[in-house]
């Protein structure tokens, strides 16, 4: 599918359809994934309206992307951030002003400019560290971290080698995902080895 605003609004209904479908499973939390769709109204808070109207329509907790990006972010204290994507430019520019009414600022970011989601799941883990690295070392005042949005591209493998390199905290949609949900259905236990989110459980 393409990130186009009409398959953004199509998706959001989606959700929904899925989370009623997933209550027919034996799940615990619903993780809703992608953030562009989120961001597309730039509604402030829309992260949080979603996860309400997916735990109505399931009956189950639930997490959004979005929601849960913010969440780990403060609690890791991080007020500004670099930000790499896959995305096209003005996906960024909604995040960034996303992400402000949240209290965070984004003080550099890069953006691939790819379209299609199956483009962006062929490019190779390296693209996704070099990207990352560039926004951050390239940004106008040390961030207090990196977020790599995007379950397309977003590799664990290069959360710790990304925070060993740059002194940093790296979130990305994957350590939210496990972070969030096992928060949720308070399951504690530190996971090493995929940077310092993860290591906190």
């Amino acid at each position: 599918s393409q990130l186009t605003d009409d398959n953004m609004e199509d998706a959001i209904k989606g959700m929904e359809r899925a989370a009623k479908q997933l209550a027919n499973f034996d799940v615990d939390v619903i993780f809703q994934s992608g953030v562009p769709p989120v961001v597309a109204r730039g509604t402030p808070g829309f992260a949080n309206e979603l996860q309400d109207r997916l735990e109505q329509a399931s009956g189950l907790p639930a997490i959004t992307d979005m929601a849960g990006v913010i969440d780990a972010m403060h609690v890791s204290k991080l007020r500004t951030v670099a930000m790499a994507t896959p995305f096209r430019q003005f996906i960024n520019d909604r995040l960034v002003k996303y992400l402000a009414t949240e209290q965070i600022t984004v003080s550099h970011n890069k953006a691939l400019g790819i379209e299609r989601n199956t483009e962006i799941r062929r490019l190779p883990i390296p693209v996704e560290y070099q990207t990352a690295r560039k926004a951050f070392v390239e940004a106008p005042a040390t961030p207090d971290g990196l977020y790599i949005p995007c379950g397309g591209w977003g590799s664990v493998h290069n959360i710790e080698p990304l925070e060993q390199d740059l002194d940093t905290t790296v979130i990305t949609w994957m350590n939210v995902m496990i972070w969030s949900a096992m928060k949720r259905g308070k399951v504690t236990g530190p996971i090493t080895g995929f940077g310092k989110l993860l290591a906190s459980l």
